[in-house]
């Protein structure tokens, strides 16, 4: 049994969009990250990070169908690779492919999350006065969708000729797009990709789970505190 610890945010649905994709059978339990639950036990045993998501893979199987112990991971990019090493699936067909594949996983882990996150956060929750802070990360967020475009000039999809991992970990942070005022039509490629990836199924479903998890108004002082105010007192008599 598969138990994914999980909020409703796009390194959330970058793993219930796979789980959905493989036809997995999965137990959700959500982490409450406004009211701090990602700082305490069980879940920071399974991320020290303290960010979602995490997955426990209870008594796996190996090849031979011998049960093997528990799996516990946690960063969403990990996630999705042992679940594509696990399946067989949307991770290419051979080892060419797997690495064309996991460039642009790591290129998703280390760019275009880490800068979405900033843009959402500078445009959603942060103070007036920021506007430098604002326009930079707008900017290094547009040019990361020309890198896409770019690459989807080339190929199908960001992995090469395959729906991927890959494609799997960008989609999410592109759904905010037009809350940040940028207009896809300029990239022709990657919106051309964009609209073929939203009409999936599977896709659909794992963007929808958690929906009724989604706050409804803006965070309160205490959230905020608990969200934006991380320093090493979260870990301190761990």
């Amino acid at each position: 049994m598969l138990e994914l610890y999980f909020a409703p945010t796009p390194n959330g649905w970058k793993t219930t969009i796979m789980l959905e994709e493989c036809g997995l059978d999965y137990q959700l339990k959500l982490v409450n990250i406004g009211s701090g639950e990602q700082f305490k036990e069980p879940f920071l045993s399974l991320s020290p990070n303290a960010r979602i998501p995490a997955l426990i893979d209870r008594q796996p199987k190996d090849d031979h169908g011998r049960v093997m112990p528990d799996v516990e991971l946690f960063e969403s990019g990990s996630i999705l690779t042992y679940l594509a090493e696990k399946t067989g699936l949307f991770i290419g067909k051979s080892r060419a492919d797997f690495h064309r594949v996991n460039q642009w996983l790591h290129w998703q882990m280390a760019n275009l999350g880490p800068i979405g996150g900033q843009v959402s956060h500078f445009i959603n929750y942060a103070p007036d006065g920021n506007d430098y802070s604002k326009q930079r990360y707008l900017n290094e967020y547009d040019r990361l969708l020309a890198v896409m475009n770019y690459q989807l000039q080339k190929t199908p999809y960001l992995g090469g000729e395959y729906y991927s991992i890959a494609d799997i970990a960008c989609f999410p942070w592109l759904l905010p797009y037009k809350n940040y005022g940028i207009a896809l039509t300029q990239f022709t490629h990657l919106k051309r990709w964009y609209d073929e990836l939203k009409q999936r199924p599977a896709l659909r479903r794992g963007v929808d789970v958690g929906k009724e998890w989604r706050p409804e108004n803006p965070p309160d002082a205490s959230m905020r505190k608990v969200l934006f105010n991380q320093n090493s007192d979260q870990y301190k008599d761990k």
